[in-house]
């Protein structure tokens, strides 16, 4: 600390000046970071000092400031460049519906119809970012809404099967419809990503198996395929951020190692558990598990 000669010498001058010195902050030559506060009691010629090691919380305070402004510069690009050509795409559609209204054009209806409901849904997950996650706080809101799991896993499969017709995708369940209360975006988020990864590496005549299952407090959802599997090397790295566990599909599809990351972190968000196992060719099984209302509700 003999660089801080002149600070340390100014504290004192306040202390005897004031009789306290309060939240002072210094790091030492080992690289920790404390706080002190002192007192001094001169009627008894004492002084009293209080000095607590806040290096962890520095470093997360740090980490906290860096992180959000990571996050804002992310959400800012989310918003110019994806936001425009969504509202537009959808637009577009608007004007095809139009002129396409007669009955030879009813499989061009339906496909507008998938790629209508998938724009809407993209910018729903951009106003949804915009409208909670951009805001300063540390936390990411998690909505509470009320919805039948059953629909929207039947949404998620609708919208596969016209891109998958050489697979059978299928949806199992005893229950319906099957309520609960949490956050229907974020939870179509990890249906979707789990069942699209299944359907990228399933082979042709493969199929891919949803089950739903209800109990008491939770339900579970799984998604079994009976793919290319996953390796044992990489299957301790499929959780990560921007995992090497990352493939391309069957069909070249590219992968940028952030879909089975997305999926644990939604579902821990919504206060559930994701598991899976899996075996090399002979394909893997993915399940999570949700309360069927908010722990804090």
């Amino acid at each position: 600390m003999q660089e801080d000669d002149t600070f340390v010498t100014a504290c004192v001058d306040q202390l005897l000046k004031h009789g306290k010195l309060e939240n002072v902050k210094f790091r030492t030559t080992g690289g920790h970071t404390l706080s002190a506060q002192a007192y001094w009691l001169e009627d008894q010629a004492w002084v009293v000092l209080i000095v607590k090691n806040i290096t962890n919380a520095k470093q997360f305070a740090d980490y906290i400031t860096e992180f959000g402004a990571r996050k804002d510069a992310l959400l800012d690009m989310i918003a110019h460049n994806l936001s425009g050509p969504l509202n537009l795409t959808n637009n577009l559609l608007n004007l095809v519906d139009q002129v396409n209204q007669t009955a030879q054009y009813k499989v061009i209806d339906n496909h507008t119809r998938l790629i209508r409901e998938n724009t809407q849904h993209c910018i729903e997950i951009i106003n949804s970012f915009l409208r909670e996650e951009h805001l300063a706080s540390p936390g990411v809101y998690v909505e509470s809404k009320r919805f039948d799991v059953v629909e929207k896993v039947n949404v998620v499969i609708e919208r596969m099967k016209p891109f998958n017709e050489d697979k059978t995708i299928l949806v199992h369940t005893d229950v319906a419809p099957l309520y609960i209360s949490s956050d229907d975006v974020k939870f179509f988020q990890v249906v979707h990503n789990l069942v699209s990864n299944a359907v990228k590496f399933t082979p042709a005549e493969g199929t891919v198996a949803v089950d739903i299952h209800d109990s008491e407090t939770t339900v579970v959802i799984t998604v079994v395929d009976n793919g290319v599997g996953i390796p044992e090397h990489l299957q301790r790295h499929i959780f990560e951020r921007n995992t090497p566990a990352g493939r391309p599909g069957l069909k070249g599809e590219k992968s940028i190692g952030m879909g089975l990351y997305i999926v644990r972190k939604l579902t821990e968000l919504m206060h559930g558990e994701v598991t899976f196992t899996s075996r090399e060719h002979a394909g893997s099984t993915f399940a999570i598990t949700l309360p069927k209302i908010k722990p804090d509700a």
